[in-house]
Formats: structure tokens, C-alpha cells, sequence
């Protein structure tokens, strides 16, 4: 008995308890193309630099495109110049009908600030176009007194001598009438032949043509007149 009494009066030693350490694998482990990848490429850049490189990206192209310097000088001389033209006008009775600068029998003529030459008004606004000049209406203005009732070949003739001032001929040109009534096969040469001579233009370079407008709108009703014109003028 006294032995087991001593044996449990005797204190119970206990060990302390060990901590094994966790061995971590060394850098050799690590394969040579992960641990040879620079760290700094691996962290996200900071928002404000990211910031400025948008707003870098986003000015570059702007600032980059510079707007092409103006220049003074004139344009190169063109070998030739197209121009088109157009004009119209109501018809009214008891008004003479002037085409071409000569007199057309018809109980209408056409109502205008002039002689209302609707041939004529787009002969001058197809050579003004082909010169880039402004229009018939605001060379010879319909409120400028001194031009009414003016024959239309006054008009012509000073659209003859810009031509030959910018320093061009007249090379061809192609004109369509359009009316209903009167019929103009009877007065196209004589029309035609008065149009060459304004112009200083050989016949062969002048043409004409006439279309009614199958009685359909104004045109066709005999209420207006129309005409279209195309000229070429070529440098000299």
C-alpha cells in the first residue's frame, strides 16, 4: 500500500508538447520562369496612373490631328470649267415671248423684271456657274431699276466677257426647252444662229433642243416656260 501511495502522491511530469515547424518549399523549388518574373508586373498599377493613361489616350488623336493651314493664293487654272443652268418663268397674256433674243409669235409671254429671256437667263447662269461666280440674280439684280425691261443680251454679253477675262472660250454647249405651246421647229435656226452670234461661238459647238412637258404640271398647261443649259468652257 505504501508504494502505491506513493506512487500516486509522486507529481505527474508532463512533456511539452512539440510544435513541428513547417517547412516551406525554398526558392529553388520554384520554377526558374515563375520566380524570374519580375514582382512589379504582377501588382496592378494605381488607379490615378491608370487614369492618365486613359485620358492620354483619349487626348492623343485630338491634339495630334492639326486642321491644314489655310492658303491665300489662288487656285491652279483649270484646263476646263462645267457649268449648269436653269430658269423659269410664268407665262401671262398679252406679254411678248422673247426666246433666245428673238420675238416668238404667241398669245403669252413670260412675266419678268426684263425681257424674261428664259434661253438667255440660263445661258448666263451656266457660264457664271462653270466661273464659280455668283448668279444672274445677284449680278443683275431684279431691284436694280436700270435693268428692267433690259433685253437679255446685255446679260449675256457681260457673262462673254468674264469668260474671256478669267481667260477661258466657250468649248460647247447643250440647251433643252421645255414648254407646251407654241411649237419652235419653225424658229430654232433662226434662234439658234442669234445665240452663236452673242456668244462669238461657232454653230457646230451650239445645240438645242425643245420638249413639251406632256401637259402635265405648269409647264404642261401652258401656264410657264422652262430651259436647262450645260456649257463647257475650255482655257485658251
Amino acid at each position: 500500500m505504501a508504494s502505491s501511495s506513493i506512487f500516486l502522491a509522486s507529481p505527474i511530469i508532463s512533456r511539452p508538447t512539440q510544435r513541428r515547424s513547417l517547412s516551406l518549399p525554398s526558392t529553388t523549388s520554384v520554377p526558374s520562369s515563375i520566380s524570374a518574373f519580375p514582382r512589379s508586373l504582377c501588382r496592378p498599377p494605381p488607379i490615378s496612373r491608370t487614369l492618365t493613361a486613359i485620358a492620354a489616350v483619349q487626348v492623343e488623336p485630338q491634339d495630334s490631328v492639326k486642321p491644314a493651314p489655310q492658303s491665300s493664293s489662288p487656285p491652279p487654272g483649270l484646263p476646263f470649267r462645267i457649268g449648269h443652268g436653269f430658269d423659269l418663268h410664268r407665262l401671262e397674256p398679252g406679254l411678248p415671248l422673247i426666246i433666245g433674243g428673238i420675238n416668238i409669235p404667241h398669245d403669252r409671254g413670260c412675266e419678268a423684271h426684263s425681257d424674261g429671256d428664259v434661253l438667255l437667263h440660263c445661258v448666263v447662269d451656266a457660264i457664271l456657274g462653270a466661273l464659280g461666280l455668283p448668279d444672274i440674280g445677284q449680278i443683275f439684280p431684279d431691284s436694280d431699276p436700270k435693268w428692267k425691261g433690259a433685253a437679255s443680251s446685255v446679260f449675256v454679253r457681260e457673262a462673254v466677257r468674264l469668260m474671256h477675262e478669267a481667260g477661258y472660250e466657250l468649248g460647247n454647249l447643250d440647251a433643252t426647252l421645255i414648254l407646251q405651246k407654241p411649237k419652235l421647229s419653225p424658229h430654232k435656226e433662226n434662234i439658234r444662229a442669234n445665240l452663236c452670234d452673242l456668244l462669238g461661238a461657232n454653230p457646230s459647238v451650239v445645240n438645242l433642243k425643245a420638249k413639251t412637258h406632256e401637259k402635265v404640271d405648269s409647264l404642261g398647261e401652258n401656264r410657264s416656260i422652262a430651259a436647262h443649259t450645260v456649257v463647257l468652257l475650255m482655257r485658251k
